[in-house]
């Protein structure tokens, strides 16, 4: 009998996990259809009317709860496997901080919390530091799996109508991306994408008159689909997706912004039987050398300003992503189109200037730290930072070369980390970033070594990236006819 049993017990808790397997593989399996795949195979060669619809993650210049609720929700959705997303999505009440101390990794006692909307209290009009005195305000340590992730706090006593998460970014934006960390309260992401997009559509329209195009952040969806709506009812037979990236990546345009587009393309060719939309998927603008001319021009003044006998390392940095985790990804298999060539012309370019000692290093903002990469197979550009340190080098040069307007991520969440252990560093120091038109640059010294981030191409050096966005749209209406 005992032994039925000892079976029985074994077998359901076999059934148990391979049930629970099952679950976990449907729950995390990959979204169909794949648009790299499309994107690989599609036919480039437009037919009829034509539309241009440009979209990617663009961040607004004022805060934003939309946004950044949308922005929690992707990383949620798309990061985040089940059944951990499970939790990231959970409702544990109000998101809180003490507008003093929101970027703090370990628990202490504020002297005054407010909400994600700024307010210091509650729907019945109590302070959430009385609460918090009271025991009903408990602090929610950093995630486990985020490298230099912050704590905040959550008010228990009732529900906040979202995800808890997200009430955390809507808050630490208000409070620290366009609050207590910026001078200016503003971020120049906005402006200076849709400055890009503009003058590159422009060219577009002188070379295309009458061609009708749209443009919109890949966080607004209801926007997103409204403008991809006007381009249809407008009678485009092709529809040309368009992004301001070097690199495309299933995480921002092929399970993103560009899934999106073609799921409400489809959405109006149900609404309309017998309409059949074309879709094609411009380049992404790494492939176009103006963009790497970019980048050079930067790197060629910022060297022009060293002493001839300093030892000089440039450190090129991408975004990232949790690679083992994504081995899948877009962007392993189109980045090297940009990024190599691209470190193959810095070599040359530093090489040029007969600098006595030099190095140039190929690193990544996020994900290559000790959570996310814990044998250390990728080079953070903390780390890269750290090495030309201790390696005596005179100066170390950032080179970011995934971005074209300051953002929220290389103004404070990458700073955080690429920054840390700097003598001079402190993340409650504001920065102050008043003319959008010069790249935003810092400088820090460390023991002996100088480390200056050279900032984004913009101003002077933009017409370069209005080239690369131009060369990419051009490269797919050229092919149509007419041309």
């Amino acid at each position: 009998m005992i032994k039925k049993l000892a079976v029985s017990l074994v077998l359901i808790i076999i059934m148990v996990i391979a049930g629970f397997i099952g679950m976990y593989k449907y729950q995390n399996r990959r979204l169909k259809p794949d648009y790299f795949e499309y994107y690989k195979t599609q036919d480039s060669v437009p037919d009829g009317k034509v539309g241009v619809f440009v979209t990617g993650l663009i961040i607004p210049e004022d805060p934003d709860p939309v946004f950044f609720y949308n922005i929690q929700h992707k990383i949620s959705s798309q990061i985040i496997p089940w059944p951990f997303r499970i939790f990231a999505k959970m409702d544990k009440g109000i998101a809180l901080f003490d507008p003093e101390r929101y970027c703090e990794f370990k628990e202490f006692v504020p002297t005054k919390l407010v909400n994600a909307d700024g307010s210091d209290r509650d729907i019945d009009g109590e302070p959430y530091i009385e609460k918090y005195r009271r025991g009903e305000v408990v602090w929610q340590p950093p995630a486990k799996m985020l490298h230099k992730d912050n704590g905040y706090f959550v008010y228990t006593g009732r529900k906040g109508g979202m995800a808890s998460l997200a009430g955390k970014i809507i808050g630490k934006a208000r409070l620290w991306y366009y609050g207590h960390g910026i001078v200016q309260k503003k971020m120049p992401h906005w402006q200076g994408s849709f400055d890009l997009i503009n003058k590159a559509m422009a060219r577009i329209e002188k070379a295309n008159p009458g061609i009708m195009w749209r443009a919109e952040s890949a966080m607004y969806y209801h926007e997103m689909k409204q403008k991809v709506y006007e381009l249809l009812d407008a009678g485009c037979e092709t529809i040309v997706l368009a992004a301001p990236m070097a690199v495309f990546s299933h995480f921002e345009e092929f399970d993103s912004s560009f899934r999106h587009c073609d799921d409400y393309i489809k959405e109006w060719e149900k609404e309309h039987p017998g309409k059949k939309i074309k879709v094609i998927m411009a380049p992404p603008m790494g492939l176009f050398k103006p963009l790497r001319q970019a980048y050079l021009a930067m790197l060629k003044d910022r060297l022009d300003t060293l002493p001839a006998n300093a030892s000089v390392a440039v450190a090129v940095t991408v975004h990232g992503l949790p690679w083992d985790q994504r081995p899948w990804e877009a962007w392993i298999d189109l980045a090297p189109q940009y990024r190599d060539p691209l470190l193959e012309d810095v070599k040359q370019l530093i090489g040029s200037y007969g600098f006595p000692r030099t190095t140039v290093m190929s690193c990544q903002d996020e994900f290559a730290d000790p959570i996310r990469d814990p044998k250390d197979k990728y080079l953070s550009t903390g780390e890269a930072y750290w090495k030309a340190i201790n390696e005596g080098y005179d100066y170390v040069i950032g080179l970011p070369i995934e971005f074209f307007a300051e953002n929220t991520d290389t103004l404070f969440y990458h700073a955080i980390k690429n920054y840390d252990g700097f003598d001079g560093y402190n993340v409650y120091d504001p920065i102050s970033y008043p003319d959008w038109s010069v790249p935003y640059t810092r400088e820090f010294v460390q023991g002996t070594t100088h480390i200056i981030y050279n900032g984004v191409p913009v101003g002077k050096y933009q017409p370069f990236v209005v080239d690369a966005l131009y060369a990419s749209i051009d490269s797919v209406l050229k092919q149509g006819a007419g041309h």
